[in-house]
């Protein structure tokens, strides 16, 4: 395998906000900041409901929820086969009935004897054990025969009354992320309506005139709306149905009025374009006159350098940069925690270690880079070549972005890296 080589452009000079310049900010001071943002804002966002089972992906938990009886609960029976005692497998059993999955017991083994047993039924009085079907077989007399071996005569084959869950246990604290995952247990101590944080209204909108829609065909000059969609996607997968509010254009009085309705219907409004130094950005006026103050402005990571972060009595802001891959990444590490955190959740992104395919180097290093990778079969990791955050295409390929740090040029063929997947 070659090198993988970017071209990283430094030049674009810091913005001004009246007479102040906010310079390049530490990524991961950054990270401290938006979150203690959130904590600060929880307590006046943070509302509880309740969700059906089948509808609490990516939501909160809002309260500690406790086993209301044993799982198992009772001493249940974990193969289809005959429950007897152990001192008995060297001769053969009388059988004396069947007990199958949901049935009360109507039989208790004394010597000698053993009831047939299903996968999930109470283990019947007097029974010490379940022998496989597989292991035995009958004799003339239509006597149960053990014929397995050693191994699985020291086997118990019993789930026994409480042993996952003992009744009064903690399940999951308040706080806990949800997903498919946690709904068998919720549904087994009988929470059928989960109590969890009432999700933040989130707004949309896009910025430019060189933007149209998806639905309609560009000009020459003009590109789809590709960020309104992928946020709205992003934020599906929290749980979160987003409020859109169009596109505003290259105009200060429509991007202030725009930004004022979605502050004043939202918890959050994400503004993706118009942050950057162009003569027709006027987010920060559009912002000010919404009484936003900007906490930071150019933050010291790649891609997404002009991420915006302004806050409000209201509610606050993110302003996005418009390439997607900036947009797409910027939302991962950064949006999605502060959004969690809005609900009292710690958003922890899942992480695999793995080691780079491939030598990867670059020249810029004054940032912290989250550059695109695939896994390859043997398990390594090889970065998605793109041209730059405008390249989308290479989110899409990628299984997550892996980081290389603040004034670090290469990353050698086996390094390991902690690979933050995409969900």
């Amino acid at each position: 395998m070659g090198q993988i080589r970017w071209v990283v452009d430094e030049r674009t000079p810091p913005p001004v906000f009246g007479k102040e310049r906010l310079g390049l900010q530490d990524f991961y001071e950054v990270i401290a900041r938006t979150l203690e943002r959130a904590d600060a804002r929880h307590g006046k966002v943070r509302r509880s409901e309740f969700c059906r089972l089948d509808t609490l992906h990516g939501r909160v938990l809002s309260q500690d929820i406790r086993a209301d009886r044993p799982i198992p609960p009772f001493d249940r029976v974990a193969v289809d086969g005959y429950a007897c005692r152990t001192d008995d497998l060297d001769d053969p059993l009388e059988l004396i009935g069947t007990i199958s999955a949901g049935e009360k017991p109507r039989y208790s083994v004394a010597p000698g004897t053993c009831v047939k047993v299903m996968t999930g039924a109470v283990l019947p009085k007097g029974a010490q054990m379940v022998v496989m079907v597989e292991s035995t077989r009958l004799d003339e007399q239509g006597r149960v025969i053990f014929t397995g071996s050693d191994k699985e005569r020291s086997s118990r084959n019993i789930s026994f009354r409480g042993e996952d869950l003992a009744q009064g246990s903690l399940i999951f604290s308040g706080g806990t992320i949800l997903g498919p995952r946690h709904s068998a247990v919720l549904a087994s101590v009988g929470v059928a309506e989960v109590p969890v944080r009432s999700l933040p209204r989130v707004g949309i909108l896009s910025t430019g005139d060189e933007v149209v829609e998806a639905d309609r065909q560009p000009l020459a000059h003009q590109i789809r709306n590709a960020n309104a969609p992928q946020l709205s996607a992003q934020l599906r997968d929290m749980g979160i149905e987003a409020n859109y509010y169009g596109i505003a254009r290259d105009d200060r009085d429509e991007l202030t009025r725009l930004i004022a309705r979605a502050q004043e219907e939202n918890d959050l409004v994400l503004m993706s374009g118009g942050v950057s130094m162009g003569d027709f950005d006027f987010a920060p006026e559009a912002m000010a006159a919404c009484g936003y103050q900007i906490l930071y402005s150019r933050v010291a990571v790649k891609p997404g350098k002009p991420t915006t972060f302004a806050v409000s009595e209201r509610g606050d802001l993110f302003g996005l940069p418009g390439n997607p891959v900036s947009c797409f990444v910027i939302f991962e590490l950064l949006v999605k925690p502060y959004l969690y955190r809005l609900m009292g959740a710690d958003f922890q992104p899942p992480i695999i270690k793995a080691a780079m395919a491939t030598d990867f180097i670059r020249k810029k290093t004054r940032r912290i880079e989250w550059f695109p990778v695939r896994f390859e079969k043997d398990g390594t990791v090889m970065p998605v070549q793109y041209h730059g955050s405008g390249h989308f295409a290479a989110i899409a390929e990628a299984d997550g972005v892996a980081p290389i740090a603040q004034g670090q040029a290469e990353l050698k063929k086996g390094a390991q890296v902690d690979v933050r997947l995409f969900s």
